[in-house]
């Protein structure tokens, strides 16, 4: 397709969708390239819909920072996991973002600057090259797209033992009866009747009468019942310290966790970000690193340059750590059902910090991909499980419940 001459252009930067990955993309060319124009469009009538998004140390490179520090709205030093047989604490930063949060910015940025313009309540008919069709017939067109429209639009995964799975969870934001303990986040708590997959607790502590309490599947389907679980929940909050006053808002998600990996970028516009570009971990259901990247390049690049060397670097080793990931849910999805999951996940998380943190920000090296395919393996007789020590237990909810 022919590029249409400058003059043709209704934008520099036309980013389709206002989920996490086209808000972090606005935050970064606004912040690095203040005279580009950058047009965004979401057929909702707020930007990011109804999430939390969290990160670990490493998810958000120190290069990032100039125009991403602001994203961050809670931050802890690190957080607890617990299972049947062990228990740790993971040192280093853990960070949470709300869609709320996510939207005062982006409308900030957009009230900031005349070159940004926020549209809501705008349907997309189709992406095609570097035009955008409107529902109501008007073509827009821009020098650079980004079709980012969330998990919905991302490529089917199949079905058979060996497709993938899912990560799902049903979240109740909670006020609380009498204030928490908890100061640091709750990562994985899997001391709970097991079923349907691997469950565990994820538990944030926004403030001392606030928290994020999730039932979080590992599961080869994606159906949930949520009115089941969300009475769950509540019945089960105490267990982990919480006694449930009165639910505030409830967060639903099914993330893809694939096989293999859905990963794509072409060397053109559209880019298709996002969950249906395969720009999120396959191995965690986190899309916030991939999601940073993307806003990095953009924003680091003329725009004539997008789909130069960088672009081919960054792809590259994104395909690379996508492939790797989506591998490692063939294993444990095709393979490890039950207490054999279970014992999976508990053994992967005995791995060393540094290990943990590059596997979240999709950033493992060999060495990381030996440890964790051979030395974590349940099937390996050296596997670090068996060399760790029970650490000793930071204050948390779960622990003063005990």
């Amino acid at each position: 397709m022919a590029q249409p001459t400058p003059n043709a252009f209704d934008a520099d930067y036309l980013l389709v969708g206002g989920g996490l990955q086209n808000g972090l993309i606005l935050l970064a060319l606004a912040a690095r390239k203040p005279n580009a124009s950058v047009l965004l469009l979401e057929q909702g009538e707020v930007i990011g819909g109804n999430h939390i998004w969290s990160f670990q140390a490493q998810d958000l490179p120190e290069t990032a920072l100039d125009w991403a520090r602001p994203i961050i709205e809670y931050e802890w030093p690190g957080y607890q996991l617990y299972f049947d047989d062990s228990a740790r604490w993971v040192q280093g930063a853990y960070r949470s973002l709300s869609s709320e949060h996510l939207h005062r910015l982006v409308m900030d940025a957009a009230a900031g600057s005349e070159r940004i313009d926020v549209r809501l309540g705008t349907a997309v008919s189709g992406v095609d090259g570097h035009s955008v069709g409107l529902a109501d017939g008007t073509r827009l067109r821009a020098r650079v797209v980004v079709d980012a429209r969330g998990p919905e639009a991302a490529r089917p995964m199949g079905g058979g033992r060996f497709s993938g799975g899912y990560q799902k969870f049903v979240g109740l934001e909670c006020r609380l009866t009498t204030p928490t303990h908890l100061t640091a986040p709750i990562l994985m708590d899997s001391r709970c009747t097991q079923r349907d997959g691997f469950r565990f607790h994820y538990v944030l502590p926004f403030a001392p009468d606030r928290v994020l309490i999730e039932d979080t599947y590992f599961s080869n389907a994606p159906d949930l019942d949520v009115d089941a679980l969300r009475r769950d929940i509540v019945a089960e909050a105490p267990r982990l310290g919480l006694q449930v006053a009165e639910v505030l808002r409830t967060e639903v998600g099914v993330l893809p966790m694939p096989a293999w990996s859905h990963f794509r970028a072409p060397d053109a516009s559209p880019v298709t970000g996002g969950y249906a570009g395969g720009w999120f971990n396959p191995g965690t259901g986190y899309s916030l690193a991939a999601a940073a990247r993307l806003a990095e390049h953009l924003s680091a690049v003329p725009v004539a340059d997008t789909f130069g060397p960088e672009w081919h670097r960054l792809t590259r080793g994104m395909r690379i750590q996508s492939h790797f990931l989506a591998f490692l849910n063939l294993l444990m999805f095709g393979f490890f059902h039950g207490a054999k999951r279970r014992r999976l996940m508990e053994r992967f998380y005995m791995v060393s910090d540094p290990v943990i943190h590059r596997f979240f920000a999709m950033r493992n090296n060999p060495i990381d991909m030996w440890r964790i395919m051979y030395v974590g393996a349940p099937w390996t007789p050296k596997g670090w499980a068996k060399r760790a020590e029970r650490p000793v237990e930071v204050q948390t909810a779960a622990s003063s419940a005990e």
